[in-house]
């Protein structure tokens, strides 16, 4: 775990696979540099499955409703302000963690 000031450009890069399939693509590029992201490396058997069913649906809403123990039904606000960000597919996971801890 280690915690990372992300400028627009690295916040970019990072999200850049969302560009264009996430209406508020901009918006959450914006909320990812106004301050400090912990950016954690979860280690298990099925990581990245088991994250996202702690993480829950992007949507808060439908989190609240569906998944309401979830991260996001309880802490997040917007699909943008969700609370957590988590990688959609498993061999995303080793690449986002690599991007963090080797290369930045």
């Amino acid at each position: 775990m280690q915690m990372f000031n992300l400028d627009k450009p690295t916040a970019e890069e990072f999200f850049e696979v969302y560009k264009g399939l996430l209406p508020e693509f901009v918006a959450m590029i914006e909320h990812m540099t106004t301050g400090p992201c912990i950016v954690m490396e979860v280690r298990q058997e099925n990581a990245v499955q088991k994250f996202r069913e702690l993480c829950g649906p992007m949507d808060p809403e439908i989190a609240k409703n569906l998944r309401p123990n979830t991260l996001r039904a309880k802490f997040g606000h917007t699909r943008c302000l969700n609370g957590v960000h988590c990688t959609d597919l498993p061999e995303d996971g080793t690449l986002e963690c690599e991007y963090f801890f080797s290369i930045q």
